[in-house]
């Protein structure tokens, strides 16, 4: 099973923070088994997993953004707390096939607006 780009981002972080899985997974309170199969996309990711990963990496000096990463990894995106309107443009832009191009510029016009 192919590394998912959550599973890259988290291996990448590990060699930022200059630390390994069973290290990582100690001090998580967890098993490495249960990090690994987040990272290959043999298991979904917990929400509160995402936020736990993150908070590790930045105590060890290691900047990771994974809600998106987690997201997309999930093949799921919570619309809880977004209005009417943000739901219903997340459901029609889920169903619109659009070009790289197009692809490239909308990427670029959220990037823009985001955090």
């Amino acid at each position: 099973m192919a590394l998912t780009a959550f599973g890259k981002a988290i291996r990448k972080a590990r060699i930022d923070a200059d630390t390994n899985l069973a290290s990582m997974a100690a001090e998580l309170n967890t098993t490495p088994s249960f990090l690994s199969a987040i990272e290959m996309g043999r298991k979904k990711i917990p929400t509160e997993w995402v936020d736990r990963i993150e908070k590790y990496f930045a105590k060890h000096g290691a900047s990771v953004h994974l809600k998106d990463l987690a997201a997309a990894a999930n093949n799921s995106v919570s619309l809880e707390g977004l209005s009417m309107d943000q739901k219903l443009l997340v459901a029609g832009f889920a169903r619109v096939n659009l070009d790289e191009a197009e692809l490239v510029r909308f990427k670029e016009l959220l990037s823009s607006q985001k955090r």
